[in-house]
């Protein structure tokens, strides 16, 4: 399989299943403390895209949350690394669990 490498808005991103509530909020800040809201050298966020094309986050929670917190409108790199069967269009988005 290809690398499918892909540049997203994070606020679209799904949280995955294990943090439905979104990023942990002190991990939260010490990545916001120590990289502010670039992402110069931040690596691709590894995503599924599921049955119905939407991309959930498997790694980088995180990263997503800080950079459509403090960026809004930025993009981030995303490499989705394989596809799950099931739909994710009623999972929360990245967007929706901002705090």
């Amino acid at each position: 399989m290809q690398p499918d490498f892909r540049e997203v808005d994070p606020r679209e991103l799904r949280v995955p299943p294990s943090r439905p509530q979104g990023a942990d909020p002190a991990k939260l800040q010490r990545q916001i403390a120590k990289f502010g809201a670039t992402r110069v050298g931040m690596p691709p966020l590894w995503v599924f895209e599921s049955s119905d094309g939407i991309l959930v986050i498997y790694n980088g929670t995180t990263r997503a949350t800080r950079i459509a917190k403090l960026a809004p409108g930025t993009t981030v790199p995303v490499e989705v690394i394989g596809r799950i069967p099931k739909a994710h269009a009623k999972s929360p988005t990245i967007g929706e669990v901002l705090p």
